[in-house]
């Protein structure tokens, strides 16, 4: 319902004369528009509505590599499944991004390790950065909690990514939790 209105918002700041007041509202509509989605999408992350199909881990965090060393960073993958493993391949791939992303963010590097035995598939994601207090690590997972406390939305995002990628690691039966490392940075398992 709210999307329509700010498809008429924008529609009508576009065709404004130019300068700095378009461009603000633009702006602003644009950020209206992405908090309505991210929003939509932690409601939807805790159901699943998504096929369950066989997911080839070992290929699909391999691609997810790729992807981020094609856009320059550091990032490598240790372990191996031995099994496909049954799950919603979108939702777990925004999981996934979210986990990387906040790696290569604030750590400059990631490893994914994975983990598999009959029991169960781990896969970590492990970085170098500078770790969080305890009283973060408790807030972290909680909607709209940003460990970045500016207003900027480059710096800091909306604080949804951990809540939607833990509900749709719950929604498969997981969990997620986040740790400091001894030797530093943070790892998410």
């Amino acid at each position: 319902d709210l999307q329509t209105p700010l498809t008429r918002l924008r529609l009508r700041s576009e065709a404004l004369a130019a300068g700095p007041q378009r461009d603000h509202l633009i702006h602003d509509v644009e950020y209206m528009a992405e908090l309505v989605t991210e929003g939509l999408d932690y409601a939807r992350s805790a159901q699943l509505s998504e096929t369950l199909t066989a997911i080839e881990v070992n290929q699909w965090l391999e691609g997810m590599i790729d992807d981020a060393l094609d856009s320059g960073a550091k990032c490598r993958l240790t372990g191996q499944a031995n099994t496909p493993y049954s799950g919603a391949l979108r939702a777990l791939t925004r999981a996934m991004q979210n986990l990387i992303e906040n790696a290569l963010k604030y750590g400059e590097e990631a490893e994914i390790r994975i983990e598999d035995s009959p029991e169960r598939l781990v896969i970590r994601v492990l970085d170098n950065g500078p770790g969080l207090s305890e009283d973060m690590l408790r807030r972290v997972f909680d909607p709209f909690f940003r460990v970045e406390q500016s207003r900027s939305r480059e710096t800091g995002g909306s604080g949804l990514g951990l809540s939607i990628a833990r509900n749709i690691v719950c929604a498969h039966g997981g969990d997620i939790r986040l740790t400091n490392r001894r030797e530093g940075g943070l790892e998410a398992t």
